[in-house]
């Protein structure tokens, strides 16, 4: 495995733990959890994403340039085309949380990061193999 993806694997990893963490302690009335739990599924999110884009270049010789086409392209690694569409419904929530921070989507968001944070697991796995 090329040294650049160890490090990033290794830093997804870190900030996997954190998620789970955040998302173990599950309180949609706790405004400091469910800030701190969203703060962490964003950089899960930028670390899952840009690691998929190394590990495809470096082990799959595939290019890609965003997260969505990233994530489509893992689909010929072992995703179902369900989860695909998973991981592209949580590029559109992650980019919203830089552009509309209200109250009714954060409520909706929240409890969709668990899920998320399964996604992010199963691409990691994927990508450790």
């Amino acid at each position: 495995m090329d040294k650049t993806l160890n490090l990033k694997l290794g830093e997804f990893k870190k900030a996997l733990d954190t998620l789970k963490e955040a998302i173990d302690m599950f309180d949609q009335e706790n405004i400091l959890v469910r800030d701190a739990t969203i703060k962490r599924f964003e950089y899960s999110f930028e670390l899952c994403w840009k690691t998929s884009k190394v590990f495809l270049r470096e082990e799959k010789g595939d290019l890609t340039i965003s997260p969505k086409d990233c994530f489509k392209t893992l689909s010929k690694y072992s995703l179902s085309s369900e989860e695909v569409e998973e991981l592209l419904t949580m590029v559109d929530d992650r980019n919203e949380t830089t552009h509309a921070y209200g109250e009714k989507f954060i409520r909706e968001l929240y409890p969709k990061i668990k899920n998320y944070f399964k996604l992010m697991l199963k691409v990691y796995q994927l990508i450790q193999k």
